[in-house]
């Protein structure tokens, strides 16, 4: 099998035509059809149904189409992959945050006469241990709350990934101006019930759960409305601003939403109790590009 005849396959299960196929793929209709039986008879089943008015999936060719995607696809990445520059190349991966992303965009205006490469990725925890480990990710900035810990630490030794903490930051409430505690500097956990929030998409490490190890949370008596769910910052940012939502969350840069626009407010009782830091293969040392990402944003840490 290769990767020939899975595209003549799908360009022919795309148009229903093997003749279509063929001018698409400028090539004959009999070279398709030869290529689409080579296929077939090395599978040892029959793809199409053949009538009079052209072509149609089969049961089994449905649920090759399904793989056959996912093939080419992959084989467009991997192409990719060797056609980027792997000398000045730096893949980071994030938390959704904003200031990490302006912080990418300065180390790409500083480094363009290098000819550097960037690749940043903002995602969960679970999936960026995923780009850590399979696609050689050289950083992963992240928060950890304390009550997951345990768990952390045991996902990313069997990973061969260490965990470097950066910083003990809080738990903590970020409000807009039409938020209902922007200008409050510390709430009670009791006041969070019922309030209505835009939270990152669920994750098994996801911050705002810290909440549930609190005793009116845990019991039922108070609850977390999570009004909005998103994996995008831009929406996190938008939302706060213009809206009277709330986010539970945490901070590496105190400063890093503007101070005149969104107030951040800690929770009593869970002070210190989130973990900001960065996430790096335990099998490979970080690289000249790597080092210098890592020291820009260290430098900006709220220490």
């Amino acid at each position: 099998m290769n990767l020939q005849q899975l595209e003549y396959f799908l360009m022919s299960a795309q148009l229903g035509s093997l003749t279509r196929a063929a001018e698409e793929l400028y090539t004959t209709q009999p070279h398709v059809s030869q290529v689409i039986r080579s296929l077939e008879k090395e599978l040892g089943v029959a793809l199409f149904n053949r009538t009079g008015n052209g072509i149609t999936l089969t049961p089994r060719g449905e649920e090759v189409r399904y793989y056959a995607e996912h093939s080419l696809k992959n084989a467009s990445l991997i192409r990719e992959i060797c056609q980027e520059n792997t000398e000045h190349f730096l893949k980071v991966a994030a938390n959704p945050s904003s200031r990490l992303a302006i912080l990418g965009e300065e180390y790409y205006l500083e480094h363009m006469k290098d000819d550097i490469s960037l690749r940043y990725t903002e995602c969960g925890t679970e999936e960026m241990l995923d780009l850590l480990q399979n696609q050689n990710y050289d950083l992963g900035f992240l928060f950890v709350p304390d009550n997951k810990r345990t768990a952390f630490e045991h996902m990313i030794r069997r990973r061969h990934i260490s965990f470097t903490p950066l910083l003990q930051s809080d738990l903590v409430v970020y409000s807009g101006e039409k938020g209902p505690f922007f200008g409050r500097s510390l709430i009670e956990p009791e006041e969070l019930n019922q309030c209505s929030c835009i939270q990152l998409e669920d994750d098994f490490f996801s911050v705002e759960e810290l909440l549930l190890s609190h005793k009116a949370f845990h019991s039922g008596k108070c609850r977390l409305r999570k009004t909005v769910r998103t994996n995008s910052d831009h929406l996190m940012l938008r939302m706060l601003s213009q809206t009277a939502l709330c986010n539970i969350g945490s901070y590496w840069q105190k400063e890093g939403y503007g101070k005149d626009t969104f107030y951040i407010s800690v929770i009593d009782g869970f002070q210190g109790k989130v973990s900001f830091g960065y996430l790096a293969s335990a099998d490979r040392n970080l690289s000249r590009e790597a080092e210098e990402f890592l020291s820009r944003c260290e430098e900006m840490i709220d220490y």
